[in-house]
């Protein structure tokens, strides 16, 4: 029995809370000490002026007893002739009802002509009434003489009370951190009080009101499976996580230190409050668990795992399907209720690992249904003959690295489980073969004339920094100074390949006709149309084109080895057909013949359908396993091999996958056509953490409707997220606070692609699409031009705008044509407000021109009946600076009613801007009603071409930096 009792008592929780209790005993003497030095000065004059209040209040003290005791005669009295006259008023009410009785009948008799009536009745009750109101009088003036007195009583506690007031707010906190002291520290409680918080924490006892007790939230929306029934998870986490919602203890250790950023996490106004999430929801352990072992702790380094088995002899719990997560992978739990998105504020980790899924092709070979794949990672290649020769491709096949020190191209060969002399020389048939059958029965493209196709590649340098490749692309020789694909403003930088090394790719017409028009090679190509002229065509292809690669230029194409060769033809027919059929099959067969059938089997087997598309297996199914439920695979599930050097949980499994995939060949005795076959992307360490992160976000974890983020916003918020992504549409603009990274190229932001922000506002939607699938110059002054994106069907811009529209909190769908009065008060004012406003000096009206220079040129404000919301235009001229921070486009000047007042307002404002009176919202409507009506030509895409190919676009540097160079480079 006493075992039972010390059993009881002896929870690893209840240590932990101990030392808690002390600790908030030390931080709040702290705090009280800091609050109590912070208000010395101010304690001390507040206490001498509400020390003085309460002294001249104690000078009075004879009147307020005065005051007090009549108060208590006249309360008395009212009192006393209250009851009178409710006693009184109830028997008055009596008489009345007799007295109406008696008239009733009166009538009655009258009617019946007799005159008898109730005189004595009637009497009564005016002598009642008379009475009556007499004692409502006094009562009345007790009343008035009770109120007169309580006001002088008031007045004279009022500057007592005002100066109590002041002196408690100033120590409000010094007051808040005394009061949670007695409570904490027994040496500041009474007897009593100590002896209650002793005896509640008793064992037997401490079922009543325990200081010391398991701490739970009961989470309905976060389930896990229990015997095939969904279960609530019970969060015991706070029982030893004590300090978590408290910023008083940033600075204390595990286990009461604060958690991060509590304006986003845990506290009831954030958007993920305990009571909704609770902890296990993103960091998974054993949620019952009231000891460091059993709630399944999972340490994030080898170190920490040392330091927690000397220090809390932690073990794992081996049947525990979900430890908790190590730190470097919590953000995995953010997918669970964010699926719709892999721009999620504060998880850049899963951002990039998700990002890296769609880019490097991952769910081209394994099915993710919860993320799948919106296309190929690769380029289509069933062109290539038109493109590349075939030694080229044989080389890059072999080793991608060799060619290209960055690319996104995993190597298939060369790899751990390849090293075999016998293994190495079949690959080298088997990438022969594979380029045999990718140029199959196609006529290979020959380098003739190339000067057709070149220009001047000085130029062409100077347009690829300028027109918007850079968005996309780099040409970068050196790897240091490459793009690191890590953050997603570098991994814009990388939508496309890095462009060294063209001139040994591919030929100069293939080149020349690619810039001009991709999608006439390749229609399902994400590369925009840019809208080259032939002269600037062959000016970026010379520019490319004189980037080669010789060492890659020298190296020997890998070639046939027959022998191999048929040894690969007969173990292929051998995995279908019995050996003697295969034997005579492959006798039979030219070599043509084989190393087709071998080539097809090669990229079958390698799948390298899942990032390409390739004729022959445009049907063809992924070839590795899904991955849907991937992090949530038990560990006995992982196949580690003959591996004991590896940790064995899912997440080291996954990481070493990752790292060296054909690892876990290492030591087995496999058949050539059953080794591991997963490519090798060379990831970094940062990209390993970020793609595992994104596989242990597939799982089976379910979560309440009600928490599920993406069913918050429309389906098409996420569809239009990810076209935006697809299309690196971020690699130009500034799109939610991201992207926009082009505009380092370029230099000053006016001249780079305009901030999108408030775009689902800005734009009128029919305007937009036509935009969209015809782009026109908007922005005279910029030499960067938004490409056309052909391959981008009306649906998919539709739901590109809704997603703008959606960010914006914009629901309109159809906008009516904006209704206007040319001769109204307000239009005139507006016209007023245009000609001092002098917009013609910047701004085009049709084909005129602007006064100044082509520097400060901005939009034509022909177009914005077209183009622009009337809402938003007065929004923006409102304060341009509130929508695009940093824009050149000043705010209107508006007349103020005290300049309208002046002597000579109606001969400098106009009679109508005088009207108004100084009303600045009707000014600025007017002054939009105005642009509404500008008549003029709406594209001048070939006025603005003609000027710059004459005038060219120097003007972007060595100007005049003082030069009233006001620009619209957002509208």
């Amino acid at each position: 029995m006493i075992w039972t009792f010390i059993d009881d008592n002896d929870d690893e929780f209840k240590d932990y809370q101990k030392a808690f209790r002390q600790l908030q005993i030390e931080i709040t003497e702290k705090n009280l000490g800091q609050e109590l030095d912070e208000v010395q000065d101010l304690r001390e004059e507040y206490d001498k002026e509400f020390a003085k209040v309460q002294s001249d209040y104690d000078n009075q003290s004879d009147q307020v007893q005065s005051i007090n005791d009549e108060l208590g005669k006249l309360r008395a009295d009212f009192y006393n002739i209250n009851l009178k006259y409710s006693e009184q008023k109830a028997k008055l009410d009596v008489i009345k009802f007799h007295l109406e009785s008696e008239n009733a009948h009166h009538l009655e008799r009258e009617i019946a002509h007799d005159s008898h009536r109730g005189a004595d009745t009637k009497e009564k009750y005016k002598i009642k009434t008379t009475e009556l109101n007499k004692v409502k009088l006094d009562k009345e003036n007790l009343e008035i003489e009770i109120t007169k007195r309580e006001k002088i009583l008031k007045g004279i506690k009022k500057t007592l009370k005002e100066a109590q007031d002041t002196r408690d707010k100033i120590l409000k906190k010094v007051n808040i951190a005394e009061n949670k002291l007695n409570v904490l520290d027994r040496s500041k409680m009474s007897f009593m009080n100590k002896v209650g918080d002793i005896v509640r924490d008793l064992p037997i006892l401490d079922f009543m009101d325990p200081y010391y007790k398991v701490k739970q939230t009961v989470v309905k929306d976060i389930q896990y499976d229990v015997n095939f029934t969904a279960m609530p998870a019970v969060d015991r986490c706070t029982s030893c996580h004590l300090g978590i919602t408290d910023s008083d203890f940033a600075d204390a250790e595990q286990p009461f230190t604060t958690h991060p950023d509590l304006d986003l996490y845990l506290t009831s106004k954030s958007p993920h409050p305990e009571v909704s999430f609770g902890c296990t929801s993103c960091h998974a352990g054993r949620s019952r668990g009231t000891s460091f072992v059993s709630s399944s702790h999972t340490p994030n380094t080898p170190e920490q795992k040392h330091e927690w088995e000397e220090k809390y002899d932690w073990e794992k719990i081996h049947h525990w399907l979900q430890p908790m997560l190590p730190t470097r992978y919590t953000q995995a739990s953010c997918f669970k209720c964010h699926t719709n998105t892999s721009d999620l504020a504060g998880a850049e980790k899963i951002n990039l690992g998700l990002t890296l899924v769609d880019r490097s092709g991952c769910n081209g070979c394994h099915v993710s249904s919860n993320w799948p794949s919106s296309a190929k990672s690769g380029p289509d290649l069933r062109k290539l003959n038109e493109k590349s020769h075939p030694d080229w491709v044989a080389k890059w096949i072999q080793n991608p690295r060799d060619f290209r020190y960055n690319t996104r191209m995993p190597h298939i060969f060369e790899q751990a489980n390849q090293e075999n002399p016998k293994i190495a020389k079949r690959n080298i048939t088997e990438i022969a073969s594979i380029t045999h059958y990718l140029f199959k029965d196609k006529i290979t493209r020959k380098n003739n004339n190339p000067s057709k196709y070149l220009g001047n590649p000085a130029n062409g340098e100077k347009l690829f920094s300028a027109i918007g490749c850079m968005g996309c692309h780099v040409s970068e020789q050196d790897p240091s100074m490459a793009p690191q694909p890590i953050t997603f403003k570098e991994l814009t930088k990388l939508q496309g390949p890095n462009l060294i090394g063209m001139g040994s790719k591919v030929t100069p017409e293939w080149l020349f006709n690619w810039v001009k028009n991709p999608h006439e090679y390749m229609s399902t190509t994400r590369m925009p149309n840019l809208r080259l002229s032939d002269s600037e065509a062959r000016d970026l292809t010379a520019y490319l084109y004189d980037n080669k690669n010789y060492d890659f230029d020298q190296k020997r194409a890998p070639e046939v080895d027959k022998t191999v060769l048929n040894e690969l033809t007969l173990d292929w027919l051998m995995k279908m057909n019995p050996e003697k059929y295969a034997i005579e099959k492959t006798s039979k067969m030219t070599e043509k013949e084989k190393m087709s059938f071998v080539g097809e089997k090669s990229i079958r087997h390698y799948g390298c359908f899942g990032c390409h598309n390739i004729d022959g297996f445009m049907d063809a199914k992924p070839i590795g396993v899904e991955i849907t439920y991937e992090g949530s695979k038990p560990v006995d599930k992982f196949d580690f091999g003959l591996l004991h050097d590896i940790e064995h949980t899912n997440y080291a499994w996954i990481e070493n996958k990752l790292r060296t995939p054909r690892i876990y060949d290492r030591g087995k005795e496999s058949a050539p056509l059953d080794l591991l076959k997963m490519p090798n992307f060379h990831f970094t360490e940062e990209e390993i953490e970020a793609v595992t992160t994104a596989v242990l976000a597939f799982n089976t974890d379910k979560v309440g409707e009600t928490l599920l983020a993406h069913n918050k916003v429309p389906a098409y918020n996420k569809e239009g997220h990810r076209l935006v992504k697809k299309y690196n549409c971020q690699g130009c603009h500034l799109i939610e606070n991201r992207g926009g990274q082009l505009v380092e190229h370029i230099g000053a932001p006016e001249y780079g692609p305009p901030n999108l922000n408030t775009q689902g506002r800005k734009t009128n939607p029919n305007w937009l699409i036509k935009f969209f699938n015809n782009p026109m110059t908007i922005r005279p002054n910029l030499q960067v031009r938004m490409p056309s994106f052909h391959q981008i069907s009306n649906k998919e811009w539709d739901t590109i705008i809704k997603y703008f529209q959606s960010i914006d909190n914009e629901n309109t769908g159809y906008r009516a044509p904006h209704q206007l009065v040319t001769g109204s008060r307000k239009f005139k004012a507006g016209e007023k407000v245009h000609e001092l406003g002098a917009c013609n000096n910047c701004h085009f009206y049709g084909k005129t021109f602007p006064i100044q220079t082509a520097s400060t040129w901005g939009p034509n404000l022909a177009l914005t009946k077209e183009r622009l919301n009337p809402e938003w235009v007065v929004d923006w001229m409102r304060e341009p600076q509130n929508i695009m921070p940093g824009t050149k486009m000043p705010a209107p000047y508006l007349p103020t009613p005290d300049v309208l007042e002046t002597n000579d307002a109606v001969a400098t404002w106009g009679r109508d801007l005088v009207k108004l009176k100084g009303n600045q919202e009707a000014m600025l409507e007017g002054l939009r009603d105005y642009m509404w009506n500008i008549k003029g030509k709406v594209d001048i895409s070939e006025e603005i071409k003609a000027y710059f190919d004459e005038n060219g676009y120097d003007f972007s540097v060595g100007e005049d930096e003082d030069e009233d160079d006001w620009d619209d480079e957002d509208w």
